[in-house]
């Protein structure tokens, strides 16, 4: 059984982008594999009139509903207020939250604001669950069979509470809930078109739907359900169908991917770059353990040093951004650091730099692998920061693909 759910976020901030509700993301996910559904979310404005329409429109449809955020002590946060007035509650002065609340000042040595005492008011009805992460307490009400959580906006705390309270008080309310099993299948050089035609949700087994979520430059195929058994026999005959398109799974990453790899192999690498300007190596040492593997690189962005770092002679001929370029720098890095295998990049990240024969986003690779080159040429859309993480990632996925198919 699922049980239905929604979730407010609350704050001026997340409106106005400069904060990202990565709460939203995180509850959504951990709901999810309790077996809640989070059916809708909106984020509202830190104002009465906005939290009325969104309990009103939320509270009558959902089994479970949250909101986020303003519960803090400053005039901007009156949550806790338009929470009362909404389930016609009083607001009550607790004394041992504002002890508890006291108590948090004193290690600081400093006197606690008065302001702070509005923390300490708790709805007629409603259980405040002690927050060890801050001042303002969640807050709880249950009404029949429906819940209703008032969770912090810091992520730190949100998440603590979550953990602490939430959790234990659903699961004992729907212990029949059913856990949503997800696996999130990476695909590189298909597009979302494409895999639509490749797959039908009609050949899957019941208990299971796909969805289709492009990411930049590549797609990821999500197979989610409440059988396990089901799952994995949608897993089967996907991989079944399109298996040479993917590779990763869940929390992989292009870098991970690429590193378990090299690791397996017992191989070392080193990266040219010019248009990506080191966001390849960066990507890859972003994961620990990549000194196992990732011997270093060169930023290679003017001609000069690709021709005196790299032993580049192909410029004059044929240009910066070339198929013989990239070939000449992966030979090059790989000369330079004594590596097994090599990747190289060169190409018009814009928005300037293209012409008829170049345009902006054409993009040109090299991967050496021992003793054998392979070049590679991809005409890639978007931004300037778009085309430049298309790249990096696009790399390290094409010399996943060529690791798989050598026979060492």
């Amino acid at each position: 059984m699922i049980i239905r759910c929604a979730i407010i976020s609350i704050g001026n901030e997340i409106l106005l982008g400069k904060t990202v509700n990565t709460n939203l993301a995180w509850m959504g996910s951990q709901l999810a594999l309790m077996g809640f559904e989070v059916c809708e979310a909106i984020a509202i404005k830190d104002i009465a009139e906005a939290i009325t329409e969104a309990l009103d429109h939320f509270w009558t449809r959902y089994d479970v509903v949250f909101s986020t955020g303003g519960l803090g002590p400053t005039e901007d946060d009156i949550s806790k207020a338009a929470i009362a007035a909404y389930f016609g509650k009083e607001l009550h002065f607790d004394e041992a939250i504002w002890a508890k609340i006291q108590q948090m000042y004193i290690p600081r040595g400093i006197s606690i604001p008065q302001i702070n005492r509005c923390q300490a008011m708790v709805p007629e009805g409603f259980a405040a669950l002690d927050n060890q992460r801050g001042t303002a307490p969640t807050l709880y009400y249950k009404e029949g069979n429906k819940h209703f959580f008032a969770l912090q906006g810091v992520p730190l705390e949100m998440k603590h509470n979550f953990e602490t309270h939430v959790r234990r008080i659903l699961a004992q309310a729907y212990p029949q809930a059913e856990a949503i099993i997800q696996r999130t299948l990476h695909s590189f050089g298909v597009s979302e078109s494409a895999m639509a035609e490749m797959l039908s949700e009609q050949e899957l087994p019941d208990g299971v739907n796909l969805a289709w979520l492009p990411q930049t430059g590549r797609l990821d195929l999500k197979i989610a359900g409440t059988d396990a058994k089901a799952r994995d026999k949608a897993e089967q005959l996907i991989m079944a169908k399109i298996g040479d398109k993917i590779w990763g799974r869940d929390g992989d990453t292009p870098a991970s991917v690429l590193l378990d790899i090299l690791r397996e192999k017992q191989l070392n690498l080193a990266v040219a770059e010019s248009c990506t300007a080191g966001l390849m190596q960066a990507y890859i040492a972003a994961i620990p353990g990549a000194s196992e593997a990732l011997l270093g690189g060169v930023v290679s962005y003017a001609n000069r040093i690709k021709q005196e770092l790299l032993f580049v002679d192909t410029i004059p001929a044929h240009g910066a951004v070339s198929p013989e370029t990239a070939l000449a720098m992966a030979r090059g890095v790989q000369k330079v650091f004594k590596s097994d295998v090599a990747i190289s990049v060169t190409g018009i990240a814009g928005p300037d730099g293209g012409s008829k024969d170049k345009p902006v986003g054409e993009v040109h690779f090299a991967f050496a692998v021992f003793d054998k080159y392979k070049h590679v040429k991809m005409q890639l859309r978007g931004d300037r920061d778009g085309i430049r993480h298309r790249a990096a990632e696009a790399g390290i996925l094409l010399m996943i693909n060529l690791l798989q198919e050598c026979d060492f």
